[in-house]
C-alpha cells in the first residue's frame, strides 16, 4: 500500500522551463551571444549544468552559473507555474490521507514553493539544506532515508516521480518505487529502460496508482 508519495519538483509538479530559458537568455545577454529558444532550453532540460551551459551557450564558463542563478532567482515568481493538473492532482491525494512530500536538489526549495501556492500540500519539503541542514544531492539517497526516518513510513510504502533518469536513479538507490513522469525531457521509452515502476505522462494518473 502507499503511504508516502514524494515528488521532484523542477518539471515534474512545475513548469520551471521558462524560467530557465529566460535566465540562460539573461547570460546570453549579459555575454553577447546569442539567445536560446525554448525548445532549445527542453533539449537541455535535466542535463549537468556544464552541458546545459555548452548546448544553450557554446560553452561552459564557471562564473556563468552565479549569473545564472541571480537572474533566474528573479525571474521565478513570474515564470514558474504549476502543470495544469497539479493542484488538483495533490488535493485529490491529499483526501485519500496519502502523505505528499518534496525532495529537490534546490538547497532551499520551499521558498518557490510558497511562491506558487504549492507549500501548503506538502507534509514535508526537503532540500539540499533544508529541513535538515546539508544533504548530499540526488542521486544519493540521504535525502529519502532521512525524511521516511521522520515519517516512520517503511520504502515499500513509498514511491518517487520524477522527470529524469536521476530521478529513477535516486529512487533505486533509496530502495522505493520510481514513477517516471514525462513532463521534461525524458520519454516513456527512456523510463522503461532506466528499469521505472511506473511512467505516466501526467500527475492526474498517479489517482489511478493505488498498490
Amino acid at each position: 500500500m502507499i503511504k508516502l508519495m514524494v515528488f521532484d519538483h523542477d518539471m515534474t509538479i512545475v513548469d520551471s522551463s521558462y524560467a530557465i530559458m529566460e535566465g540562460f537568455n539573461s547570460v546570453a545577454r549579459h555575454e553577447g551571444l546569442p539567445e536560446v529558444d525554448h525548445d532549445l532550453t527542453m533539449k537541455y532540460i535535466a542535463t549537468p549544468i556544464p552541458t546545459f551551459c555548452e548546448g544553450l551557450l557554446g560553452e561552459y564558463r564557471p562564473e556563468w552559473i552565479k549569473l545564472y542563478r541571480d537572474y533566474s532567482v528573479k525571474l521565478e515568481r513570474e515564470l514558474i507555474k504549476p502543470f495544469p493538473d497539479t493542484i488538483e492532482t495533490l488535493t485529490k491525494l491529499r483526501g485519500k490521507n496519502i502523505k505528499l512530500a518534496v525532495i529537490s536538489n534546490r538547497e532551499y526549495p520551499r521558498k518557490v514553493l510558497e511562491r506558487t501556492g504549492l507549500a501548503k500540500y506538502f507534509d514535508v519539503i526537503v532540500g539540499a539544506l533544508e529541513p535538515y541542514g546539508k544533504m548530499q544531492y540526488k542521486p544519493n539517497p540521504e535525502m529519502m532515508y532521512k525524511l521516511l526516518s521522520d515519517l516512520n513510513i517503511s520504502s515499500d510504502n513509498a514511491i518517487y516521480i520524477g522527470d529524469s533518469d536521476l530521478d529513477i536513479i535516486f529512487a533505486q538507490n533509496s530502495g522505493v518505487r520510481g514513477v517516471g513522469i514525462t513532463t521534461g525531457n525524458f520519454t516513456a521509452e527512456d523510463f522503461h529502460l532506466l528499469g521505472a515502476w511506473r511512467v505516466i505522462d501526467s500527475l492526474s494518473e498517479l489517482n489511478a496508482i493505488q498498490e
